[in-house]
């Protein structure tokens, strides 16, 4: 598989800002607000349902707000991908910072993947872990240039993060889909 492109991955989440911008930017809020007041626990299922909300998008259906709750439908193994992961690029921050650096694109790849419909939390991380591992220098670049794309809206005021997030939400989408070929679920695993 093919490392992410960062110029598709920014461009991906422009185009899709802008097909749906209300739907996105609720989205979008509702992922971050809802995370937040759940300390993190309820961040994977909110992705998870992002995710697919952007897929059915792209298959040319109409995005609508309440798809985000669709993650719930597999929440512990988005439970399990987001949280697991998001630990793992913890740890690896508190190691230096160099390999959480290294690691970041393991959280929306793993949650990419159970968005996808792989039903084991645990071997969404192994998945995602090897995706990345096989593009690690494209991958962490594509992730840091989406996260700073994510965060610029907080320059103004913070109000303008309710247009940037989103951007970085969909560009997340599109690298984790990059970076694993456009993954089906592993059903051989047991």
């Amino acid at each position: 598989m093919a490392g992410p492109s960062i110029g598709k991955c920014v461009a991906a989440g422009f185009d899709g800002l802008k097909k749906n911008p209300v739907t996105h930017i609720v989205t979008s809020l509702l992922v971050g607000v809802v995370g937040g007041f759940s300390a993190g626990l309820l961040t994977g299922p909110m992705m998870v349902g992002y995710m697919r909300m952007i897929q059915n998008e792209e298959a040319g259906n109409k995005p609508e707000i309440a798809d985000v709750f669709k993650g719930f439908d597999d929440f512990v193994p988005a439970l399990l991908a987001v949280l697991l992961s998001s630990i793992a690029v913890s740890i690896g921050f508190f190691l230096c910072i160099i390999p959480g650096l290294l690691i970041m694109a393991l959280v929306p790849t793993a949650a990419y993947l159970v968005a996808m419909g792989e039903k084991d939390g645990i071997q969404a991380i192994k998945r995602a872990f090897e995706a990345v591992k096989a593009n690690l220098l494209s991958a962490m670049l594509c992730v840091i240039v989406l996260s700073i794309l994510g965060s610029l809206g907080s320059i103004v005021c913070g109000i303008g993060v309710i247009v940037t997030l989103p951007i970085a939400f969909i560009g997340m989408y599109h690298m984790a889909k990059q970076l694993t070929g456009g993954a089906q679920p592993d059903l051989t695993h047991g």
